[in-house]
């Protein structure tokens, strides 16, 4: 049953990106060029949104681990 789930879900993926590139490469105002740009900027955005969320999510193990800043601004004695 999970495979039949799986394979359903793949197909239907597939078919939201058919859908996508029948939609620009129908559209007579849009270019070849400006559907690549687009579709570049996609995984551009992507990337900037895995890396945003790597960083917040490195910097909670982080704290979990121990490591936090520390005031370093002793008294003069020490």
């Amino acid at each position: 049953m999970t495979e039949d789930w799986q394979a359903e879900y793949a197909k239907q993926r597939r078919d939201r990106m058919q859908d996508a590139i029948d939609d620009y490469l129908q559209d007579e105002d849009v270019t070849a060029r400006r559907a690549y740009e687009e579709m570049l900027c996609c995984v551009h955005d992507v990337i900037k949104y895995h890396k945003n969320n790597l960083k917040k999510a490195e910097d909670l193990r982080d704290l979990m681990l121990g490591y936090r800043n520390i005031d370093l601004n002793l008294p003069e004695r020490y």
